[in-house]
């Protein structure tokens, strides 16, 4: 009797042991996703959906110890025929998987919307912002990779790219030079957005010199990107009547800085706005892609058109 006990409890043992290491019927990698508030039946239940099943046993020995009670919300990657073994214990240890976003140098919110399906919604001093509204924090979002678990956690990655950009501009307008002709940090963001769009790092200085020069002489900037931002449906290839139409974003026909930025500025743009190289230089016209001549008088500027136009 107990030989035919102690037979049964073997079997079982190998039967569980085989349960935890077989392969899943999983024939792809996807992304299981535990939401906010859901019990472990349900967790249970949704594994069975995907085709894991989870033995009472497991359950028994989870909710004993009372592991059932610990799990953490947010996205689980299971592999192709990852087995039960492997599952459990990503769950059980909150190993969740996290997502990538990136806000690159320069973007606009309309491109980081294009895209991301992500939501939209935040709540910054008192106010809310969604996808209809948004546009309204152009420049705000600090250039950078985030990493988030969960759509649920989402809204963070936003949270955390203002934050960070808030915390740049303090700094940057706090330790500005004197040769710095702004009035408030607003018009350092914007002036840091025509930098980011209008050269590289490299000469970040060099141009931000040339912006201030031409702001003390109240001289039209001139700025091409700027004019392309206020352009609807830009099809990438701007015209002679579109530096002639007067939109607030038109920096041939409006005179000093325009309304609001016009992308989202690196660290190195904001820093070379509140500290720019002191020259006489008003005009620059690109040699190639990181590289410009700079000139003092227009007839030169003309001259370096012909060269490297």
């Amino acid at each position: 009797m107990i030989r035919l006990l102690l037979t049964v409890c073997f079997i079982n043992i190998l039967f569980s042991l085989f349960l935890f290491i077989k392969p899943s019927e999983i024939k792809e990698d996807l992304i299981f996703e535990i939401k906010r508030g859901d019990s472990y039946p349900s967790i249970v239940d949704n594994l069975e959906n995907i085709d894991i099943t989870i033995p009472s046993f497991v359950t028994v020995i989870l909710q004993y110890t009372s592991l059932d009670k610990n799990i953490t919300y947010g996205d689980y990657l299971i592999r192709k025929h990852e087995n039960l073994l492997s599952v459990l214990t990503k769950i059980i240890s909150s190993d969740t998987h996290y997502r990538k976003y990136r806000i690159p140098e320069g973007s606009t919110i309309s491109s980081m919307l294009d895209r991301s399906n992500l939501p939209v919604s935040l709540k910054i001093n008192g106010i809310k912002f969604d996808r209809t509204n948004i546009h309204a924090l152009e420049g705000r979002f600090h250039p950078n990779t985030y990493y988030y678990s969960s759509v649920e956690n989402s809204e963070d990655v936003f949270l955390e790219a203002i934050l960070t950009q808030d915390g740049l501009l303090e700094k940057y307008w706090n330790s500005r030079t004197p040769y710095v002709s702004l009035q408030e940090p607003q018009e350092l963001l914007v002036l840091a957005s025509l930098l980011e769009k209008e050269a590289c790092p490299n000469e970040h200085k060099k141009v931000a010199g040339v912006i201030y020069n031409r702001l003390r002489l109240n001289m039209p900037l001139q700025i091409d990107s700027s004019v392309i931002y206020g352009i609807e449906d830009f099809d990438g290839d701007i015209k002679k009547h579109h530096l002639r139409k007067d939109t607030p974003f038109n920096t041939y026909t409006n005179k000093g800085l325009p309304p609001m930025p016009i992308s989202n500025p690196s660290e190195s743009a904001i820093r070379a706005a509140s500290n720019p190289d002191i020259h006489s230089f008003l005009y620059f016209v690109a040699k190639d892609r990181c590289t410009h001549h700079f000139s003092e008088t227009y007839d030169e500027h003309k001259e370096a058109i012909k060269k490297y136009q």
